[in-house]
């Protein structure tokens, strides 16, 4: 599936759009993200219960309707979880914030953490991200705990 919009254009738009926020970014990234996660989860026709149902609907998302980037994966284990993405649109956007002394803000972040909370039931933290490699590469991590 290709992208409807240049990725030029989407990394533009976005550092535009955060760069408005300004001092409200951080606060507007969380709640991007937990408005994605409840289109996303509205759209299904049930909640996946388990992890498993989780990553295979996640993944369909992302290859499919919400393609953001070329690689989106999701792996659960006993600590929690991890999403690696690789040629992200968003990531380039925040590339041009940072190249303009601004702090990137990531929605796909956000809502991850509010999908999995929702679906699974369980308390999901953030607990950072790594990136290994050009702009556009990372992993996503997160704890989950039992509410």
């Amino acid at each position: 599936m290709s992208h409807d919009f240049s990725r030029e254009f989407f990394a533009a738009y976005h550092a535009s759009v955060f760069e408005a926020l300004g001092e409200d970014a951080a606060k507007c990234n969380a709640r991007i993200g937990a408005i994605l996660a409840g289109r996303w989860l509205k759209s299904l026709t049930e909640l996946p219960s388990n992890t498993v149902k989780f990553k295979d609907a996640l993944e369909e998302y992302f290859s499919g309707q919400f393609k953001f980037s070329d690689i989106a994966e999701l792996t659960f284990n006993e600590k929690g979880a991890s999403l690696h993405v690789k040629g992200c649109d968003i990531c380039n956007g925040n590339e041009i914030l940072r190249n303009g002394g601004k702090k990137g803000s990531c929605p796909i972040s956000q809502m991850l953490k509010s999908a999995m909370g929702k679906s699974l039931k369980k308390n999901v933290e953030l607990t950072g991200s790594e990136k290994p490699g050009t702009v556009g590469e990372c992993y996503l991590k997160y704890t989950i705990k039992e509410l």
